[in-house]
């Protein structure tokens, strides 16, 4: 567990204080993925009694008001990405964007338009909290949820600001896509408009549970979209820096959904090529 002033401590001394904090939410510890990426959660409660079991991501959304949280290792300094080179405007605010306790989300730089035209890479709980120092938030227009179908749009307390009409809410559960399943493709590209439509008007912020593989990857899309739909030749299309890129403002994020990136930026190119004049 790692505190406010930096602190860290193991969980079996830590719990108590979290468990304070928390009050009586029932807290959930994802542990692993699934193939699909689908998170494996032990319930916190368990950790000091010897070997939990597992509790799958279906069921842990399914308890009222819990508190999903990710265990990672601690990262290994000499693995990490070198620091990413900031030339030309991009996007820095921190007056809208503090980042303050209980929030986890990170503003993608590389694809904003304006200061209040922001695209957020975050984790779900960020969302669900009135956030009023976080003033990004009030610009919002439009969310895309990546981990589920058909969620319960009441539950988002972000973008609630009175006297505007709630952010638009697009939803599909990318673990269930695969990369050359008949309509993935489309479904893609119709995420990328949405979002680039968006930031015309405001901000827009892509989550799945922890921000960091399924909503990754469509922002890492985005990236394809705007270099080869929009014609933006200065907005990176290789795969690689564009997942440095990621991890450089959001560290935990890792390559994932790897065969819907490739097969998104093969039909992205092939849209490229179309429009080039035949010589």
């Amino acid at each position: 567990v790692v505190f406010g002033d930096g602190a860290r401590r193991p969980w079996w001394e830590a719990h108590g204080e979290v468990g304070k904090a928390l009050g009586k939410r029932e807290v959930f510890v994802s542990v692993a993925q699934e193939r699909d990426g689908q998170h494996v959660f032990v319930r916190a409660s368990d950790l000091t009694r010897g070997a939990p079991a597992y509790v799958a991501e279906a069921e842990a959304k399914k308890v009222r008001d819990a508190l999903l949280l990710y265990a990672r290792p601690p990262p290994d300094r000499s693995e990490r990405p070198p620091p990413e080179r900031r030339d030309g405007p991009l996007w820095d605010h921190p007056d809208l964007a503090p980042r303050g306790p209980f929030t986890n989300y990170s503003v993608v730089p590389w694809l904003c338009l304006g200061r209040t035209q922001a695209l957020i890479l975050t984790d779900e709980h960020t969302l669900l909290r009135a956030n009023p120092k976080e003033k990004i938030f009030e610009s919002l227009v439009l969310i895309v949820n990546c981990h589920e179908d058909s969620p319960d749009v009441t539950k988002y307390k972000a973008g609630a600001v009175p006297g505007r009409p709630f952010p638009k809410v697009v939803a599909h559960a990318v673990h269930k896509w695969f990369g050359r399943e008949r309509g993935v493709v489309e479904k893609n590209d119709s995420v990328q408009r949405e979002i680039w439509q968006a930031l015309q008007h405001g901000s827009v912020a892509v989550h799945c549970l922890a921000g960091i593989h399924r909503a990754a990857c469509i922002c890492a899309c985005q990236f394809l979209y705007r270099h080869y739909q929009l014609g933006h030749a200065y907005v990176s299309a290789n795969t690689q820096d564009v997942y440095h890129k990621l991890q450089s403002v959001r560290p935990a994020v890792a390559p994932a959904y790897l065969d819907i990136l490739r097969n998104y930026e093969a039909h992205c190119k092939a849209i490229s090529a179309a429009r080039r004049p035949s010589s």
